[in-house]
Protein backbone atom coordinates (compact mmCIF):
# COMPACT_ATOMS: atom_id res chain seq x y z
CA UNK A 1 0.00 0.00 0.00
CA UNK A 2 2.58 2.40 0.76
CA UNK A 3 4.25 1.78 -2.41
CA UNK A 4 1.08 2.66 -4.10
CA UNK A 5 0.88 5.83 -2.65
CA UNK A 6 4.27 6.90 -2.95
CA UNK A 7 3.67 6.06 -6.93
CA UNK A 8 0.70 8.12 -6.45
CA UNK A 9 2.33 11.00 -5.20
CA UNK A 10 5.31 11.24 -7.63
CA UNK A 11 2.51 11.07 -10.49
CA UNK A 12 0.48 13.66 -8.48
CA UNK A 13 3.86 15.65 -7.73
CA UNK A 14 5.28 15.19 -11.43
CA UNK A 15 2.01 16.55 -12.77
CA UNK A 16 1.98 20.02 -11.08
CA UNK A 17 5.68 20.32 -12.47
CA UNK A 18 4.18 19.76 -16.01
CA UNK A 19 1.44 21.96 -15.34
CA UNK A 20 3.74 24.82 -14.06
CA UNK A 21 6.05 24.17 -16.78
CA UNK A 22 3.20 25.08 -19.07
CA UNK A 23 1.83 28.32 -17.49
CA UNK A 24 5.05 29.91 -16.65
CA UNK A 25 6.93 28.97 -19.98
CA UNK A 26 10.26 28.33 -18.50
CA UNK A 27 13.01 26.17 -20.09
CA UNK A 28 16.29 25.09 -18.59
CA UNK A 29 18.78 25.97 -21.03
CA UNK A 30 16.93 28.67 -23.38
CA UNK A 31 13.77 30.93 -23.68
CA UNK A 32 11.65 29.64 -26.34
CA UNK A 33 9.66 31.91 -28.21
CA UNK A 34 6.60 30.72 -30.79
CA UNK A 35 6.73 31.93 -34.34
CA UNK A 36 3.80 30.65 -36.64
CA UNK A 37 2.49 31.79 -39.62
CA UNK A 38 2.06 31.08 -43.53
CA UNK A 39 4.83 28.65 -44.35
CA UNK A 40 3.27 26.72 -46.65
CA UNK A 41 0.05 28.06 -49.31
CA UNK A 42 -0.52 30.85 -51.44
CA UNK A 43 0.38 33.25 -48.51
CA UNK A 44 3.97 31.93 -47.88
CA UNK A 45 5.77 34.50 -49.03
CA UNK A 46 4.78 36.66 -46.00
CA UNK A 47 5.67 33.92 -43.76
CA UNK A 48 9.11 33.82 -45.19
CA UNK A 49 9.34 37.30 -44.42
CA UNK A 50 8.48 36.74 -41.13
CA UNK A 51 10.98 33.99 -40.36
CA UNK A 52 13.76 35.82 -41.93
CA UNK A 53 13.41 38.74 -40.05
CA UNK A 54 12.93 36.88 -36.14
CA UNK A 55 16.31 34.63 -37.48
CA UNK A 56 17.95 38.09 -37.75
CA UNK A 57 16.79 39.48 -34.55
CA UNK A 58 17.83 36.50 -32.33
CA UNK A 59 20.99 35.83 -34.15
CA UNK A 60 22.09 39.40 -33.01
CA UNK A 61 20.89 38.57 -29.74
CA UNK A 62 22.26 35.85 -29.03
CA UNK A 63 25.49 37.15 -30.41
CA UNK A 64 25.36 39.54 -27.44
CA UNK A 65 25.37 37.16 -24.93
CA UNK A 66 21.20 36.48 -25.03
CA UNK A 67 19.38 37.34 -22.19
CA UNK A 68 20.40 36.79 -18.87
CA UNK A 69 22.81 34.65 -19.68
CA UNK A 70 20.59 32.09 -22.07
CA UNK A 71 20.32 32.05 -25.64
CA UNK A 72 16.88 32.12 -27.68
CA UNK A 73 15.66 29.78 -29.32
CA UNK A 74 13.06 30.52 -32.09
CA UNK A 75 10.74 27.40 -32.46
CA UNK A 76 8.32 27.91 -35.94
CA UNK A 77 5.09 26.25 -36.91
CA UNK A 78 3.41 26.42 -40.06
CA UNK A 79 -0.23 27.22 -40.30
CA UNK A 80 -0.80 27.77 -43.66
CA UNK A 81 -3.00 31.03 -43.03
CA UNK A 82 -6.08 28.67 -41.95
CA UNK A 83 -7.22 29.62 -38.65
CA UNK A 84 -7.60 26.15 -37.66
CA UNK A 85 -3.76 25.24 -38.29
CA UNK A 86 -3.46 28.61 -36.26
CA UNK A 87 -5.67 26.75 -33.28
CA UNK A 88 -3.50 23.77 -33.10
CA UNK A 89 -0.34 25.27 -33.29
CA UNK A 90 -0.67 27.97 -30.84
CA UNK A 91 -2.18 24.89 -28.52
CA UNK A 92 0.94 23.23 -29.93
CA UNK A 93 3.39 25.84 -29.15
CA UNK A 94 2.13 26.88 -25.35
CA UNK A 95 1.39 23.46 -24.01
CA UNK A 96 3.88 21.20 -25.82
CA UNK A 97 6.82 23.40 -26.74
CA UNK A 98 6.50 25.49 -23.52
CA UNK A 99 7.04 29.16 -25.01
CA UNK A 100 7.02 31.91 -23.59
CA UNK A 101 5.63 34.43 -25.83
CA UNK A 102 4.11 33.83 -29.26
CA UNK A 103 4.67 35.86 -32.41
CA UNK A 104 1.73 35.33 -35.18
CA UNK A 105 0.05 35.12 -37.11
CA UNK A 106 0.17 37.19 -40.62
CA UNK A 107 -3.63 36.78 -41.72
CA UNK A 108 -6.47 38.20 -39.53
CA UNK A 109 -8.47 34.93 -39.42
CA UNK A 110 -5.58 33.35 -38.49
CA UNK A 111 -4.47 35.37 -35.52
CA UNK A 112 -7.77 36.00 -34.20
CA UNK A 113 -8.00 31.99 -34.18
CA UNK A 114 -4.78 31.80 -32.18
CA UNK A 115 -5.62 35.09 -30.24
CA UNK A 116 -8.39 32.62 -27.79
CA UNK A 117 -5.73 30.29 -27.73
CA UNK A 118 -3.14 32.80 -25.63
CA UNK A 119 -6.06 34.46 -23.38
CA UNK A 120 -6.72 30.14 -22.31
CA UNK A 121 -3.29 29.41 -21.89
CA UNK A 122 -2.20 32.84 -20.97
CA UNK A 123 0.82 33.90 -23.16
CA UNK A 124 1.34 36.30 -24.54
CA UNK A 125 0.84 36.75 -28.47
CA UNK A 126 2.15 39.17 -30.58
CA UNK A 127 0.18 39.73 -34.20
CA UNK A 128 2.77 40.08 -37.13
CA UNK A 129 0.19 41.46 -39.53
CA UNK A 130 -3.03 40.70 -38.78
CA UNK A 131 -5.50 44.43 -38.91
CA UNK A 132 -8.66 43.26 -37.97
CA UNK A 133 -10.01 45.85 -35.64
CA UNK A 134 -11.76 42.77 -33.54
CA UNK A 135 -8.37 41.13 -32.63
CA UNK A 136 -7.69 43.85 -29.90
CA UNK A 137 -11.53 44.80 -29.04
CA UNK A 138 -12.50 41.10 -27.51
CA UNK A 139 -11.21 42.01 -23.89
CA UNK A 140 -7.89 40.01 -24.06
CA UNK A 141 -5.75 41.14 -22.63
CA UNK A 142 -2.66 38.68 -23.85
CA UNK A 143 -2.90 39.83 -27.51
CA UNK A 144 -0.57 42.50 -28.82
CA UNK A 145 -0.09 43.58 -32.43
CA UNK A 146 2.50 45.07 -34.57
CA UNK A 147 0.29 46.90 -36.99
CA UNK A 148 -1.68 49.34 -36.49
CA UNK A 149 -5.85 47.97 -37.08
CA UNK A 150 -7.49 48.27 -40.28
CA UNK A 151 -9.80 51.37 -38.51
CA UNK A 152 -7.01 53.37 -38.76
CA UNK A 153 -5.18 51.67 -41.98
CA UNK A 154 -8.44 52.43 -44.10
CA UNK A 155 -9.69 55.92 -42.49
CA UNK A 156 -6.02 56.79 -43.44
CA UNK A 157 -6.47 55.97 -46.62
CA UNK A 158 -9.98 57.86 -47.24
CA UNK A 159 -8.00 60.97 -46.06
CA UNK A 160 -5.88 60.33 -48.72
CA UNK A 161 -7.87 59.60 -50.97
CA UNK A 162 -9.42 63.08 -50.02
CA UNK A 163 -6.70 65.22 -49.83
CA UNK A 164 -5.08 63.78 -53.20
CA UNK A 165 -7.92 63.53 -55.22
CA UNK A 166 -10.33 65.78 -53.90
CA UNK A 167 -13.10 65.64 -56.71
CA UNK A 168 -14.18 61.97 -55.95
CA UNK A 169 -16.80 60.87 -54.19
CA UNK A 170 -17.90 57.51 -55.81
CA UNK A 171 -16.29 54.50 -55.09
CA UNK A 172 -16.09 51.16 -55.95
CA UNK A 173 -14.95 48.06 -53.35
CA UNK A 174 -13.63 44.63 -53.78
CA UNK A 175 -12.91 42.76 -50.96
CA UNK A 176 -12.13 39.06 -50.24
CA UNK A 177 -14.74 38.07 -47.76
CA UNK A 178 -13.09 36.94 -44.58
CA UNK A 179 -12.47 39.07 -41.66
CA UNK A 180 -9.22 40.75 -42.92
CA UNK A 181 -11.47 41.99 -45.83
CA UNK A 182 -14.64 42.43 -44.17
CA UNK A 183 -12.65 44.84 -41.47
CA UNK A 184 -11.15 46.96 -44.34
CA UNK A 185 -14.71 47.78 -46.11
CA UNK A 186 -16.08 48.96 -42.84
CA UNK A 187 -13.47 50.33 -41.97
CA UNK A 188 -13.07 52.52 -45.13
CA UNK A 189 -16.66 53.29 -45.38
CA UNK A 190 -17.12 54.81 -41.63
CA UNK A 191 -14.06 56.63 -42.52
CA UNK A 192 -14.97 58.08 -45.94
CA UNK A 193 -18.52 59.17 -44.29
CA UNK A 194 -16.98 62.77 -43.39
CA UNK A 195 -15.96 63.09 -46.88
CA UNK A 196 -19.09 62.53 -48.44
CA UNK A 197 -18.43 59.33 -50.31
CA UNK A 198 -20.73 56.81 -51.75
CA UNK A 199 -20.16 53.50 -52.23
CA UNK A 200 -21.80 52.59 -55.44
CA UNK A 201 -19.98 49.14 -56.00
CA UNK A 202 -19.60 46.73 -52.89
CA UNK A 203 -17.96 43.45 -54.55
CA UNK A 204 -16.83 40.52 -52.40
CA UNK A 205 -14.78 37.09 -53.56
CA UNK A 206 -13.80 34.25 -51.45
CA UNK A 207 -10.25 33.64 -50.49
CA UNK A 208 -8.30 31.61 -53.12
CA UNK A 209 -10.95 32.51 -56.09
CA UNK A 210 -8.68 32.91 -59.89
CA UNK A 211 -10.96 34.99 -61.68
CA UNK A 212 -12.66 38.25 -60.74
CA UNK A 213 -14.15 39.42 -63.99
CA UNK A 214 -17.94 39.15 -63.29
CA UNK A 215 -16.96 41.62 -60.44
CA UNK A 216 -15.39 43.52 -62.20
CA UNK A 217 -17.33 43.90 -64.80
CA UNK A 218 -20.00 45.57 -62.44
CA UNK A 219 -17.56 47.90 -61.46
CA UNK A 220 -16.85 48.95 -64.70
CA UNK A 221 -20.26 49.28 -65.41
CA UNK A 222 -20.93 51.59 -62.01
CA UNK A 223 -20.43 55.19 -62.28
CA UNK A 224 -17.61 54.75 -59.72
CA UNK A 225 -14.36 57.61 -60.18
CA UNK A 226 -12.12 55.22 -58.05
CA UNK A 227 -11.72 51.38 -57.28
CA UNK A 228 -10.33 50.33 -53.27
CA UNK A 229 -9.59 46.76 -53.11
CA UNK A 230 -9.03 44.86 -49.92
CA UNK A 231 -6.92 41.64 -50.69
CA UNK A 232 -3.80 39.14 -50.12
CA UNK A 233 -0.96 39.68 -52.49
CA UNK A 234 -1.87 36.49 -54.49
CA UNK A 235 -5.28 37.21 -55.03
CA UNK A 236 -4.60 40.99 -55.56
CA UNK A 237 -2.13 40.26 -58.52
CA UNK A 238 -4.79 38.40 -60.26
CA UNK A 239 -7.06 41.20 -60.07
CA UNK A 240 -5.05 43.93 -61.65
CA UNK A 241 -3.98 41.13 -64.20
CA UNK A 242 -7.67 41.29 -65.43
CA UNK A 243 -8.70 44.69 -64.63
CA UNK A 244 -6.45 45.96 -67.16
CA UNK A 245 -7.06 42.84 -69.64
CA UNK A 246 -10.51 44.83 -68.97
CA UNK A 247 -9.15 47.70 -70.57
CA UNK A 248 -10.56 49.67 -67.44
CA UNK A 249 -8.37 53.09 -65.61
CA UNK A 250 -9.65 53.79 -62.33
CA UNK A 251 -7.36 54.49 -60.63
CA UNK A 252 -7.03 52.37 -57.89
CA UNK A 253 -5.58 51.94 -54.30
CA UNK A 254 -4.98 48.76 -52.06
CA UNK A 255 -4.44 47.52 -48.52
CA UNK A 256 -1.50 46.29 -46.72
CA UNK A 257 -2.10 42.58 -48.01
CA UNK A 258 -0.03 43.11 -51.14
CA UNK A 259 2.74 45.65 -49.58
CA UNK A 260 5.39 43.43 -50.34
CA UNK A 261 7.47 42.41 -53.43
CA UNK A 262 5.68 39.26 -54.48
CA UNK A 263 2.45 41.15 -55.90
CA UNK A 264 5.13 43.52 -57.74
CA UNK A 265 6.68 39.97 -59.42
CA UNK A 266 3.35 38.31 -60.27
CA UNK A 267 1.37 41.41 -61.30
CA UNK A 268 4.04 42.45 -62.89
CA UNK A 269 3.25 45.89 -65.58
CA UNK A 270 -0.38 45.53 -64.42
CA UNK A 271 0.13 46.80 -60.79
CA UNK A 272 1.78 49.65 -61.92
CA UNK A 273 0.12 53.26 -60.39
CA UNK A 274 -1.57 50.81 -58.19
CA UNK A 275 -1.43 52.99 -54.48
CA UNK A 276 -1.86 51.25 -51.41
CA UNK A 277 -1.58 52.01 -47.27
CA UNK A 278 0.99 49.92 -45.65
CA UNK A 279 2.62 50.32 -42.60
CA UNK A 280 6.25 50.07 -43.64
CA UNK A 281 8.46 50.91 -46.69
CA UNK A 282 12.15 51.18 -47.79
CA UNK A 283 10.38 54.04 -49.99
CA UNK A 284 8.50 55.82 -46.86
CA UNK A 285 11.28 55.52 -44.48
CA UNK A 286 14.43 57.84 -45.43
CA UNK A 287 13.78 59.99 -42.19
CA UNK A 288 13.83 56.61 -39.60
CA UNK A 289 17.13 56.00 -38.42
CA UNK A 290 16.18 52.50 -37.44
CA UNK A 291 14.79 51.91 -40.62
CA UNK A 292 17.54 52.88 -42.16
CA UNK A 293 19.68 50.27 -40.26
CA UNK A 294 17.48 47.40 -40.68
CA UNK A 295 17.35 47.94 -44.41
CA UNK A 296 20.94 47.79 -44.10
CA UNK A 297 20.82 44.26 -42.02
CA UNK A 298 18.17 42.46 -44.51
CA UNK A 299 20.12 43.93 -47.53
CA UNK A 300 23.54 42.16 -46.37
CA UNK A 301 21.96 39.10 -44.74
CA UNK A 302 19.47 37.72 -47.66
CA UNK A 303 20.13 40.13 -50.55
CA UNK A 304 16.63 41.69 -50.93
CA UNK A 305 15.22 44.60 -50.11
CA UNK A 306 13.06 44.67 -46.71
CA UNK A 307 9.28 44.86 -47.09
CA UNK A 308 6.34 45.56 -44.69
CA UNK A 309 6.07 41.94 -43.54
CA UNK A 310 10.06 41.63 -42.58
CA UNK A 311 9.67 45.30 -40.61
CA UNK A 312 6.43 44.22 -38.90
CA UNK A 313 8.11 40.54 -37.70
CA UNK A 314 11.68 42.83 -37.01
CA UNK A 315 9.41 45.00 -34.65
CA UNK A 316 7.68 42.26 -33.14
CA UNK A 317 10.39 40.28 -31.99
CA UNK A 318 12.57 43.10 -31.26
CA UNK A 319 9.37 43.80 -28.80
CA UNK A 320 8.92 41.13 -27.38
CA UNK A 321 12.99 40.24 -26.63
CA UNK A 322 12.60 43.78 -24.64
CA UNK A 323 9.19 42.52 -23.00
CA UNK A 324 11.88 39.55 -21.88
CA UNK A 325 14.15 41.22 -20.46
CA UNK A 326 12.50 43.83 -19.03
CA UNK A 327 10.30 41.28 -16.70
CA UNK A 328 13.81 39.31 -15.73
CA UNK A 329 11.76 36.20 -15.90
CA UNK A 330 10.23 33.86 -18.37
CA UNK A 331 6.74 33.81 -16.60
CA UNK A 332 4.23 34.75 -19.15
CA UNK A 333 2.34 37.51 -16.70
CA UNK A 334 5.38 39.14 -16.09
CA UNK A 335 6.32 39.21 -20.03
CA UNK A 336 2.44 40.63 -20.61
CA UNK A 337 2.96 43.29 -18.11
CA UNK A 338 6.24 44.19 -19.57
CA UNK A 339 5.37 44.16 -23.01
CA UNK A 340 2.30 46.47 -22.32
CA UNK A 341 4.86 49.35 -21.42
CA UNK A 342 7.15 48.54 -24.10
CA UNK A 343 8.28 51.40 -26.15
CA UNK A 344 11.26 51.44 -28.39
CA UNK A 345 12.37 53.44 -31.91
CA UNK A 346 11.11 50.86 -34.12
CA UNK A 347 11.87 50.12 -38.36
CA UNK A 348 8.43 52.77 -38.42
CA UNK A 349 8.84 55.05 -36.13
CA UNK A 350 8.67 55.68 -32.38
CA UNK A 351 6.74 52.56 -30.93
CA UNK A 352 4.38 52.37 -27.79
CA UNK A 353 1.20 50.44 -27.25
CA UNK A 354 -2.09 51.82 -26.74
CA UNK A 355 -4.92 50.59 -23.93
CA UNK A 356 -6.25 47.93 -26.16
CA UNK A 357 -2.68 46.71 -27.27
CA UNK A 358 -2.41 48.71 -30.61
CA UNK A 359 0.40 50.60 -31.93
CA UNK A 360 0.98 54.41 -31.84
CA UNK A 361 2.24 54.52 -35.44
CA UNK A 362 1.65 56.39 -38.67
CA UNK A 363 0.53 55.16 -41.81
CA UNK A 364 3.16 54.99 -45.14
CA UNK A 365 1.53 55.35 -48.97
CA UNK A 366 3.25 53.75 -51.58
CA UNK A 367 2.66 54.23 -55.37
CA UNK A 368 3.97 51.42 -57.62
CA UNK A 369 5.89 53.45 -60.57
CA UNK A 370 7.98 51.03 -63.47
CA UNK A 371 7.79 48.18 -60.87
CA UNK A 372 9.33 50.12 -58.26
CA UNK A 373 7.64 51.41 -54.70
CA UNK A 374 7.72 55.07 -54.06
CA UNK A 375 6.19 57.31 -51.74
CA UNK A 376 3.16 58.09 -52.79
CA UNK A 377 2.25 60.97 -50.31
CA UNK A 378 4.84 63.02 -52.56
CA UNK A 379 2.33 62.83 -55.63
CA UNK A 380 0.76 66.72 -56.21
CA UNK A 381 -3.15 67.02 -55.76
CA UNK A 382 -4.99 65.29 -58.73
CA UNK A 383 -7.30 67.28 -60.66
Amino acid sequence: MTGLKGRLLQAGLLATVLMIGSTVGASADTIKIGVFGPLTGDAAATGAAEREAVDLAIKDKNAAGGIRGKQIEAVYADDAGKPEEAVNVAKRLTARDNVSIMIGSISSPASLAASQVAAQSQTPQIVVSGTAQKITTQGNKWVFRSPVPDTKLAGDLATFIHEKFPNVTKIAFLYVNDDFGRGGFESFKAGGQKYGFEIVAEERYARGDLDFTAQLGRIKASPAQVLVEWSRYAEGALVAKQFVQMNMTLPRFGCDGVALPKYIELGGDAVNGVFYMTHYSSATTANIPAAQKFIGKIKQAYGKVADAYHAEAYDAITMALLAVEQAGSEDRGKIRDALSKVSFDSTRGPFSFDEKGDPLLVTHVVKIVDGKETNGRDIPVQK
